[in-house]
């Protein structure tokens, strides 16, 4: 370790003293202040909600959460295959157990209905929709991702009007993740 400076005569005094041995002061041990700690405290947990939002975006912006969309993979279309869950049943589904709600859903295209609570844009601008059954305070809720071409169907929407959307579930993340979604029959 490195020799301490007595903080009153300047005098260097071995790292493990009590007392300057020229002045007899109290010796400061090296270390960080209070406002240095809080400031690596808060700094880091900043950064680890700036991080978990961004790559929420990126997942969003590529297709899925942590990576990047094949080139090869398309936006959804009528003829895709999906079949139908009851907003009310995919919801407690992942409330009750996200393990076997994945293994259910996760990856599969669905046809539900739902209320609408939000239609907002996420960081990169994609647009998505928040979904539920209409019950005040509802967590998860089925958010929807849809691209450019669904914005004027979107921009259509209100708060507590009910829509049917299309979709390939990509799990649970705060709400049941949707992505490659188009609405049905708006």
């Amino acid at each position: 370790m490195a020799p301490v400076k007595c903080g009153k005569c300047g005098s260097e005094e071995a790292p493990n003293a009590r007392a300057c041995s020229r002045c007899g002061a109290q010796v400061s041990k090296p270390g960080l202040s209070t406002k240095q700690i809080l400031l690596i405290v808060f700094g880091g947990l900043g950064m680890c909600c700036f991080g978990t939002c961004a790559l929420g975006a990126i997942g969003a912006a590529t297709g899925k959460p942590g990576g990047n969309r094949p080139a090869a993979a398309s936006a959804p279309s009528a003829e895709a295959t999906a079949r139908w869950v009851d907003m009310t049943t995919l919801l407690s589904e992942y409330r009750d157990n996200e393990v076997r709600a994945d293994s259910n859903f996760k990856g599969q295209f669905v046809q539900t209905a739902g209320v609408v609570d939000d239609v907002k844009k996420d960081l990169f601008g994609s647009i998505y929709v928040t979904l539920g059954t209409g019950r005040q305070f509802e967590i998860p809720q089925v958010q929807c991702f849809f691209d450019e071409s669904q914005s004027k169907k979107a921009a259509t929407l209100t708060k507590g009007s009910r829509v049917t959307v299309h979709g390939r579930v990509e799990g649970l993340m705060m709400n049941v993740l949707m992505r490659r979604c188009e609405f049905i029959g708006l």
